[in-house]
Formats: structure tokens, C-alpha cells, sequence
């Protein structure tokens, strides 16, 4: 399945239950601008609204990178608005998709792009992937936000990359501080890779998945038994849901489960 999108700045993919979003500007290293902004917020609201899809995977293509970051021509032109790489996330993100996320990277993952990866919930990254924060060298400020370098590694770390703006990290070391999930070598077995990972995660009950998802993440961000009130009533849903008795029965009859999300 295709959808049709306000432009091929990003390209939509049904397959299987898993959506592939891939972010469509090689000659821009997929860079941010406002049609690429569009079309990540209608892919994702798309993927979040379609009880059919049950992972997504989020990747750029010609493989220099998944996304260099914001557009900084477009930027200087003040062609799409002063705001646009000052907004905060909300609606039609990775970040706000319910359902998992894995970012399969290849290239540079810079700026806006990091964020991008790090809104993603499972990373997977060829070998000769980066990751920086350049935007002090822009006058800009990254910081704060729930896809941000200090939510995700040891202080000093997201310091010297946000304070610099030069340090950026191989995969390798992502890999060592826990961004990265899966290390593979090349862009053949990254799809394999995310292939393999979209398949794991349809293991799991959507319902509970989405709970599990949902808690994990605030718990965080803010203490454990504010975390869970976020989550009673999604929790409540799979308590009593036909799921949670269908889990149990396909592994005694050894079958892989028909989950049926109620």
C-alpha cells in the first residue's frame, strides 16, 4: 500500500503491518525542511490511525544519510516561517506514534535528524553512521526536550557534543552508551536487520505493547507511580482484554498468537 502525500518528500510504505516512512531528499541528506516536515507528520499520523500497521520503520534514503538535520537554506530564505526547527514536537512524529518505531540509520543522523533518531524507540545503525549536535555552531539551542543528548547519555557526553557542536560519535560509540540497539555493517543488512526487529515486536499483543510503550517512556521523564496513573487506563484495557488469554493459550498449543487488539 502507497499513500498519496503532499509531496516525495517522504515516501509511504505498507507491508506485512509495518509501515516504512523514508525520508526522500538524497540530494539534501534528507535534510528538514517544510515539506519534509509535512510529509513525516501525514506518515505518521497515517501509521498511528491504521489499526492494520502495528510497527513502523523510519528510514532515509541514498544512504548518507538518514537525516543531516534542518534545512538551513531554507532557513536563511525564511521561506517556511522563522519557527520551523524551534517548534516542539507535537502530532504526526515519531515521538508521538503509539505503536514501536525503529529509526534503521545509515549515514549521518545530525541536528534534527539525531532528534529524529532519538524519538524513534529501537535504533539500528550501519557501521559507518554518525551522530552529532551542530547547532551551537548555528545559534541554535537543542536542548530540553524529551529528543535531546542529555535525555539519552551520561552528562558530560551530551555536553561536549551540545557545547561544541563538532564532537560527533560514531556508531560504534553509540552502540557502547545504549542509543544504538543493533550494530550491522552495511544498508543490505540494516533492512534486514529492521526486518528482523519489525518482526520481533509483532510478537507482542498491540494493546500491551502500547502500554508497555506508553509508561516506559514517562517513567523516565517523571516518577514511577506518576508514570503508571498516565498509564491506568491502557493497562486496565489489557487486563481485560481477549488478548491477554490468547497469549497464554498460543504458548501452550505452541502457535504463534492471533492477536486481535480488544
Amino acid at each position: 500500500m502507497t499513500l498519496q502525500l503532499s509531496s516525495n518528500a517522504v515516501l509511504y510504505e505498507k507491508r506485512d503491518r509495518v509501515a516504512w516512512i523514508t525520508l526522500n531528499r538524497p540530494e539534501a541528506m534528507n535534510a528538514r525542511n517544510s515539506a519534509l516536515e509535512v510529509g513525516v507528520r501525514e506518515t505518521f499520523t497515517e501509521a498511528t490511525n491504521d489499526d492494520d500497521v502495528l510497527v513502523v520503520v523510519m528510514i532515509g534514503e541514498g544512504g548518507r544519510a538518514f537525516c543531516a538535520g534542518g534545512d538551513l537554506k531554507e532557513r536563511a530564505t525564511n521561506e517556511a516561517g522563522g519557527d520551523l526547527f524551534s517548534r516542539p514536537s507535537t502530532g504526526g512524529y515519531p515521538l508521538n506514534c503509539p505503536k514501536p518505531v525503529i529509526a534503521a540509520i545509515d549515514g549521518y543522523a545530525l541536528a534534527g535528524g539525531m532528534q529524529f533518531s532519538a524519538q524513534c524507540d529501537i535504533r539500528i545503525a550501519t557501521q559507518k553512521s554518525q551522530f552529532g549536535m551542530p547547532e551551537s555552531r548555528r545559534s541554535l539551542t537543542p536542548v530540553g526536550s524529551w529528543d535531546t543528548p542529555e535525555r539519552y547519555f551520561p552528562l558530560g557526553e551530551a555536553l561536549w557534543m551540545l557545547l561544541s557542536g563538532t564532537n560527533q560519535i560514531t556508531a560504534e560509540r553509540a552502540y557502547q552508551l545504549g542509543f544504538v540497539q543493533f550494530l550491522v555493517p552495511d544498508r543490505p543488512a540494516l533492512l534486514e536487520k529492521a526486518e528482523w526487529a519489525a518482526e520481533e515486536l509483532m510478537m507482542g499483543a498491540p494493546l500491551a505493547v502500547r502500554a508497555l510503550k506508553y509508561v516506559a517512556v514517562r517513567a523516565r521523564f517523571f516518577p514511577p507511580e506518576i508514570a503508571r496513573e498516565y498509564g491506568r487506563d491502557l493497562m486496565a484495557k489489557v487486563a481485560t482484554s481477549e488478548d491477554r488469554l490468547e497469549g497464554p493459550r498460543a504458548f501452550a498449543e505452541k502457535r504463534r498468537p492471533n492477536w486481535r487488539m480488544r
